[in-house]
Parts: C-alpha cells; structure tokens; sequence
C-alpha cells in the first residue's frame, strides 16, 4: 500500500513505527526518479568506509531492489535510535514525490551487492608483532 505524503508523516509522527520504511524510486505520477543511483547516494549519508577502504551501508538504511525498481529501505529501528534522521529519509521521499510503503519485510529485496557487501566478513589484520631492535 503506497501512503500519501500527509499520511506518511503522519504515520512516522507515531511514538512506535513497527515496519521498515521503503520509498520506491517512482514518483507518485509514475515517473523514474533520477538520477539513476539516488538510491546509493541517499543510503551514502548513513554509510562509511571499513578497514579494507570499501563503502560500507549502514544495515539500517539500504539500497534495494524491488519490482525492478530501486528503493531505499530504512529500518523502523532508526526511528527508535534517532527520530530525526527517520524524518530525514521520510522527508526526502515526500520531498521528491516518490511512493512510500512500509513493510514489515522490507529486507527481503536488497540488491544482491548489498547483500554480498553486508554479509561478507571483512578480514582483520593480525597485529603487528614487535621488532626487536638489536642496534642498541
């Protein structure tokens, strides 16, 4: 079920969101939302680099695809750990026209590269053993 913007924010004004937040990259006339990768660069305000200097998406907010069309999935925890950045990504949708749905599975359609990129185990480094210096 797609909510207009009005039922949208109020929806997420709730003191208990219990689903995942996923707004579709179609606006609610039924146009593509441009440009192609706003999905990554949207789910880049949460992320960071890791050890192995690869971008890293925070599990709470996640590009994702869904009936061929990317989306970003926010997690309904993130309204609990911090409302405003919830606000944010809900914000951003009513903003820009685009469908929002919530969905209890929401994770169910991340990309495959998010997947493949949350699930990996980054290997650690051991830690450097001591050199001896013998010069003194």
């Amino acid at each position: 079920m797609t909510l207009s913007a009005a039922s949208a924010l109020a929806f997420a004004a709730t003191a208990f969101v219990d689903s995942d937040l996923v707004i579709k990259g179609i606006t609610l006339d039924g146009q593509q939302f441009r440009p192609s990768d706003w999905s990554d660069r949207l789910c880049g305000v949460m992320s960071a680099f890791g050890a192995d200097e690869q971008l890293r998406y925070s599990p709470l907010v996640t590009p994702a695809l869904r009936d061929g069309l990317r989306c970003v999935i926010v997690k309904r925890e993130l309204a609990e750990l911090e409302p405003r950045l919830f606000r944010f990504f809900l914000s951003f949708a009513v903003d820009n026209d685009l469908q929002i749905t919530f969905d209890a599975d929401g994770v169910a359609t991340l990309l495959p590269d998010t997947v493949r990129r949350m699930s990996r185990d980054t290997p650690v480094a051991p830690p450097l053993a001591p050199t001896k210096n013998e010069d003194y």
